[in-house]
């Protein structure tokens, strides 16, 4: 019970794989192996080469018209109001190579809460983040009532700082909160597609030229 609430599960190991009726049974290889797979399976060749096509020239034609001096309320410091939402709004998932968990977050002391904002807002202004913000350990999971010595039936997850995602919380309000009130939530949006495959426009407008910390935006929000 311990162990599940700090976020951390004990796996089950992976003895063994078998590729091409062969079986590779070193763990660096079966490491390489489910990572050749997944690499694979989100690879865009396994997308429709038209569909693919249509969307991106859809993209490409789209016409920009954002223009930004990095003064926009959307780049200001981040208040403790958002702070102590973002962390009301977070889940029980598992911990980050900081193990760092949720449920610190949540009862943090006022003292503490204002020290994070600190330095939450340093790291926004100076856009350079922890590295372990940019770190992960892919995990393979076993998909249910699957052969587990075929690569192909797991899935991949990595769990990622809970500190980070109370970051993108707060940037993912602040963005949704601009592009409802300038009724830009509907503009340049691409069709999904049977692929699950998306594109925002609008989104990466925004990001293009104004947020400092693009690359944790657009991942807030695909």
């Amino acid at each position: 019970m311990v162990s599940k609430i700090t976020g951390k599960f004990s796996a089950s190991p992976i003895w063994h794989l078998k590729v091409n009726n062969v079986e590779v049974t070193d763990f660096s290889d079966i490491a390489n192996t489910t990572a050749q797979t997944f690499s694979n399976n989100s690879s865009s060749e396994n997308y429709s080469s038209t569909l693919f096509s249509v969307a991106t020239r859809q993209a490409e034609n789209q016409q920009l018209k954002f223009k930004s001096n990095n003064y926009e309320n959307y780049n200001n410091p981040f208040s403790l109001d958002e702070l102590t939402d973002a962390v009301s709004k977070s889940h029980d998932t598992a911990v980050g190579p900081d193990d760092i968990h949720c449920q610190m977050l949540e009862h943090l002391s006022d003292d503490a809460l204002l020290t994070l904002l600190n330095i939450l807002n340093n790291i926004w202004a100076s856009g350079k983040f922890p590295t372990s913000w940019c770190t992960y350990t892919v995990i393979p999971v076993p998909k249910p009532s699957k052969d587990t010595s075929d690569p192909s039936n797991y899935r991949p997850t990595a769990p990622t700082s809970c500190i980070c995602k109370v970051v993108e919380r707060m940037i993912n309000s602040r963005l949704v909160l601009y592009l409802e009130r300038n009724k830009l939530s509907y503009a340049m949006r691409l069709p999904q597609t049977t692929h699950h495959y998306r594109s925002s426009g609008t989104i990466r407008i925004l990001c293009q030229r104004s947020f400092r910390s693009a690359t944790t935006c657009c991942r807030s929000l695909f």
